[in-house]
This record gives structure tokens, sequence and C-alpha cells, in this order.
């Protein structure tokens, strides 16, 4: 299974406050600096691995795939891929903000409605996660443990 995860508004803090993990790497994370991730990425990261899932960030934002590589090492998560714009424009087959099959994708954990709909149009699977949502582990917990 290949999971995949947006950063802006679910794992990165652009105008909602949720809690932050703390990077396991501190002194790297000082000295490379570096966007915070949402707390409970760590616990879903070690879910998926646990269970041989691949764990891969989508955005479409243009943060260069070193640049999130460095984000989820610090947190010692180590990504099986990452599909920023750039590799979204060259390798997409269906004209949408985000198309998961392209790259294999089965789950997509995103902000957006938009996308979700988008997911129904094109028929892909979206988890929305809300970025105010106290409890967004368990509920990605939740819709996970219905696949085993």
């Amino acid at each position: 299974m290949r999971i995949a995860f947006d950063l802006d508004n679910t794992l990165i803090r652009c105008g909602y406050d949720f809690p932050l993990e703390q990077p396991q790497r501190r002194l790297w994370a000082t000295l490379l600096g570096g966007e915070p991730l949402r707390q409970g990425i760590v616990t879903l990261a070690e879910y998926c691995r646990q269970r041989e899932w691949e764990v891969w960030v989508y955005t479409t934002s243009h943060r260069s795939t070193w640049y999130i590589r460095k984000l989820f090492w610090l947190h010692g998560i180590r990504l099986d891929g990452i599909v920023n714009q750039s590799r979204h424009n060259r390798k997409a087959t269906a004209n949408c903000t985000k198309h998961p099959p392209s790259f294999g994708i089965d789950w997509l954990l995103d902000d957006s409605e938009g996308v979700r709909l988008e997911g129904e149009r094109h028929q892909f699977r979206v988890l929305v996660i809300q970025p105010h949502d106290k409890e967004w582990v368990s509920q990605v917990l939740a819709t996970f443990d219905t696949l085993n």
C-alpha cells in the first residue's frame, strides 16, 4: 500500500495553529532549519512502516525533493517517494490538482475538500484531514484499520 500526505495545512502550518512534533534530530534541525511537522506524523509513519506500506508526500508546492526529505529525516521518517508540483506537471496523467494514481498512490491524506471532489471524479481515494482537528491521528488510524 502506498500512502501519501499533503504538506500545507495538513502537515505544515499555513494559517492554522496545530501542535507540532519535536524533531528527533534536534541539533541538525537547529543547524539545517526548516518547517516543523504536525504532531502525529511520526506515529502514522511508524504505523505504515509496521504494515510495510510506503510513505509518500504529494504536494502542489514547489519545495524541492531534497528539502522535503530533510524535513522528514529530521523527525526520523524516511520517505519512499515525493510528488511536488514540478513532478506532478511532468507525470500526472489526468488534468486535476493532484492525481495519485499517476504515481501508484493508494490513499492521499489532504486538507482540501476540492481534492476530495477530484478524487470522486477521477476515482482515487482521499481522506480529508481538517487542520483544526485535534483527533486527526485517530481518524486516520480508524480508516486504515478497516483496510486490514
